[in-house]
């Protein structure tokens, strides 16, 4: 129940209250239900995908840099007792020993509804030089959380399945998602504060410099959900 220029006629309007959440056969429907049928559209935190919560970075004068590398894949797995990491790519220029390296590691969050992430980025800031072939090591850090969320009623009509998933989602951030994300999201900052303190036995020295920046998240019932 078409017009001819694609959009439904009023007939066609109606029918789509009819149709099952997620069903977009015209841009009209689209446009109207896309929010209404996603049950997390307004809590971004729970719509599956990683989100940054926190990014830390942290210079270190260090005359280890042939070994950093290698040394450094297995804080994770011999101090803090979580997976060996996930190497996502390593850069070397073999003329100055510079080099830059990505890995990550993830580990379930206390509520075992989803994850952590911890991204380390290493890179020499300057070549090793001087007697001792020091340079400066960055770390920076990116901590995300990623959660197995619930999709909600997908097979009645979506004027059935809609408001029974918004009052889902309703009594689920009022009464357990705040506690919930408050413990999960301090659980996860200490273990990137662990993390720096193995960063600092290693090196034998606290930072030259550090700097950390912290997310918050919106919630449309009452004030924020971190910060």
């Amino acid at each position: 129940m078409k017009k001819e220029d694609g959009s439904p006629t009023f007939l066609g309007k109606i029918a789509c209250y009819f149709h099952t959440p997620g069903t977009h056969n015209t841009d009209w429907e689209e446009q109207k239900f896309h929010s209404a049928d996603e049950v997390w559209h307004h809590d971004e935190i729970f719509n599956g995908d990683e989100h940054l919560i926190e990014s830390t970075t942290e210079w270190y004068e260090s005359p280890n840099v042939a070994s950093i590398y290698s040394d450094h894949k297995y804080i994770f797995n011999q101090n803090m007792g979580v997976e060996k990491p996930t190497e996502k790519y390593y850069e070397q220029n073999v003329d100055t020993d510079e080099f830059k390296s990505n890995m990550y590691v993830k580990e379930n969050l206390p509520s075992q509804r989803g994850k952590l992430k911890i991204d380390t980025t290493i890179k020499t800031k300057s070549p090793p030089s001087g007697e001792n072939n020091f340079a400066l090591m960055d770390y920076s850090v990116k901590l995300f959380i990623s959660y197995d969320t619930v999709d909600g009623i997908t097979w009645l009509p979506r004027f059935l399945a809609n408001p029974l998933n918004s009052l889902f989602r309703y009594y689920f951030v009022r009464y357990i998602a705040e506690e919930m994300l408050e413990y999960d999201i301090e659980y996860s900052r200490e273990r990137v504060v662990e993390y720096f303190q193995y960063l600092r036995k290693y090196h034998g020295e606290e930072p030259v410099q550090t700097r950390t920046s912290q997310s918050s998240f919106e919630t449309p019932f009452e004030g924020t959900f971190f910060e």
